[in-house]
């Protein structure tokens, strides 16, 4: 009975990270410890990794480390991370990554070593909040 119970918790433990929203690069969140990983993919495959406090802030990369692998059941392609714009890592496959993959994100945050994050690609769309749909154009309606 209480793996059911935990079972039907489990996505609500999960929103209440605001893993189903964007952050505030626009990317997928997750908290693989005391930190939130954030991460955007680009069109030639290469993703962002932020690395964010508590309150999905204040990204940093001091005393810091991400390591990045893409993994499904018939490969496995490493990514080199470097640091971009000061304030988080881009990180370039050493290969083809399939479409449909798990992304693996290693991160150490201020000395702070988190969990495997896995993001699985492609990435979903978020979903609407209501806040944002009341900010749509109506121009069209005229």
């Amino acid at each position: 009975m209480k793996l059911l119970a935990t079972l039907i918790l489990l996505p609500a433990l999960s929103w209440a990270h605001g893993e189903d929203k964007p952050g505030p690069h626009g990317g997928h969140i997750q908290m693989p410890g005391a930190f939130h990983t954030e991460i955007t993919v680009d069109k030639d495959q290469s993703v962002h990794v932020y690395l964010l406090d508590m309150n999905f802030a204040n990204p940093t990369i001091k005393d810091s480390s991400v390591a990045v692998t893409a993994k499904n059941k018939k490969s496995e392609i490493k990514y080199t991370c470097s640091v971009m714009g000061n304030d988080h890592y881009h990180c370039i496959p050493n290969g083809k990554v399939p479409a449909k993959t798990n992304l693996i994100v290693q991160a150490t945050r201020e000395k702070a070593v988190g969990n495997e994050a896995v993001y699985k690609l492609p990435l979903p769309a978020f979903k609407e909040s209501k806040k944002e749909s009341k900010k749509e154009d109506h121009s069209h309606h005229h």
